[in-house]
């Protein structure tokens, strides 16, 4: 009896009756592979073919899946940003993957309402099609964007849908500690009443680190211990090879010490300790800063690198491009403001390990990344906000050739040991196993 009171309910205030069929469009549209079963409904913003990190993510484990026996669907948002191929239809079926991509408003990401929107937008675009979870087993839901979880509480209320929930970032806390929204706020409201229905429901919750499992144990009195596990994200880079031919392509001398930093440089990352240690080391000949990628901070960056000779900007590379700044690259850097520890996971930490790149990272002295490095001697860490010390990190390196190689051997192995893709997917396969016995 609950259950169908909650389902009316959710229905009510949409302004829908659960019972009826709609017309296309509607709420409970179900058109697409009308009558089709799937196992998992993957759901996400970005997806194939958009090659930002999320999108290639949830693809991998799409198409795991898929070649695991199960059965497969994804929907996600037509691509607009991130992607090079042109038109891509609105549904078609990749490697057994069923997609359904959703047109939504897209806003430019560099202003907070500009986010706010693109959130908002795809969510109620997932609401409108709801229908497409009709005949889904699972519900596998990311973190972001923040409110989109929403649309797996209403699915598993309407159809009954199991929900395994992928908490890439941790909201609203790291909203909070990246300045993004205050506490108390409407917006930090919707988060919270969203997070106490996902977590009461959710039959399995994906932390990427020990340490963001702990963060959501100790946050969330929903959850229990054995509904939450650990699977770390993985990469695509390839190991730098053919390192003097991209080189001399990207302009420098073969003896350069080019120390890359890849990716997002947001409200999330420390740039002052770079901008920071490129000041300090702007009379070092051999040392070169590459900076690649996009955020709200790069315009800082990039007006520092005005008056600084051994600075390059690239913008945000993909393909070939990218390959060729990794092959160029001596060591990278990962940074995060202070405050985020079990929060998020840098991908481009991932990344680094991945291409055999030492790391040198600016994050807190306690958390794993710092942690991790030490132990398994692939790379140097520095405190938070602390460009002295990472200037003096990246000189170690430079000065010492033999340190830098072992380091390049210890990063590729501890990805492999680590944090290799099948590791992880064969994970999240054992998982929705499990679910969907459970289910049985």
């Amino acid at each position: 009896m609950e259950k169908i009171n909650m389902k009316m309910a959710a229905a009510s205030l949409l302004g829908k009756d659960p019972e009826a069929k709609q017309e296309s469009g509607g709420l409970l549209e179900n058109r697409w592979h009308a009558g089709q079963a799937a196992d998992v409904a993957i759901l996400c913003q970005f997806f194939a073919p958009e090659y930002v990190t999320s999108a290639r993510l949830s693809w991998d484990t799409a198409k795991y899946l898929a070649d695991s026996g199960m059965k497969v669907k994804a929907i996600c948002g037509y691509p607009r940003e991130y992607h090079t191929a042109g038109g891509v239809p609105l549904q078609e079926t990749l490697d057994g993957v069923h997609i359904r991509r959703l047109r939504y408003l897209q806003l430019k990401r560099s202003s907070r309402l500009g986010r706010l929107i693109n959130y908002f937008s795809f969510t109620a675009a997932v609401i409108r099609h709801i229908g497409v979870f009709r005949h889904c087993e699972t519900v596998m839901v990311y973190s972001n964007p923040p409110v989109l979880p929403v649309a797996a509480v209403l699915a598993a209320i309407l159809f009954g849908c199991r929900i395994a929930f992928i908490s890439h970032d941790v909201y609203p806390e790291i909203a909070y500690a990246s300045g993004n929204l205050s506490p108390g706020g409407v917006i930090t409201r919707v988060m919270q009443g969203i997070n106490r229905s996902l977590f009461k429901r959710a039959d399995a919750v994906v932390a990427l680190t020990d340490e963001m499992r702990g963060f959501l144990l100790w946050n969330r009195p929903e959850l229990s211990e054995d509904r939450v596990v650990t699977i770390a994200n993985w990469a695509h880079e390839a190991p730098s090879e053919g390192a003097g031919n991209a080189r001399r392509e990207l302009g420098y001398a073969e003896d350069d010490f080019v120390v890359s930093y890849f990716g997002n440089l947001g409200v999330c990352q420390d740039a002052t300790a770079l901008l920071q240690a490129m000041e300090l080391l702007k009379d070092q000949p051999h040392i070169h800063f590459l900076i690649t990628g996009h955020g709200s901070k790069l315009p800082d960056v990039r007006q520092a690198a005005e008056h600084l000779p051994n600075v390059k900007l690239c913008g945000f590379l993909t393909g070939e491009d990218f390959d060729r700044a990794v092959a160029a690259s001596s060591c990278g850097i990962v940074s995060l403001e202070r405050g985020l520890m079990g929060m998020c996971a840098p991908s481009k930490y991932y990344s680094y390990l991945q291409a055999r790149l030492p790391v040198l990272a600016v994050v807190e002295k306690d958390s794993y990344i710092a942690a991790e490095l030490r132990e398994e001697r692939a790379g140097l860490s520095s405190d938070a906000g602390d460009g002295r010390q990472l200037a003096q990190n990246i000189l170690t390196l430079c000065q010492d050739p033999e340190l830098c190689r072992k380091m390049s051997g210890n990063a590729a192995r501890l990805y492999a040991d680590r944090y290799a893709e099948d590791i992880s997917l064969n994970k999240y396969a054992d998982l929705f196993r499990g679910v969907l016995r459970t289910a049985d």
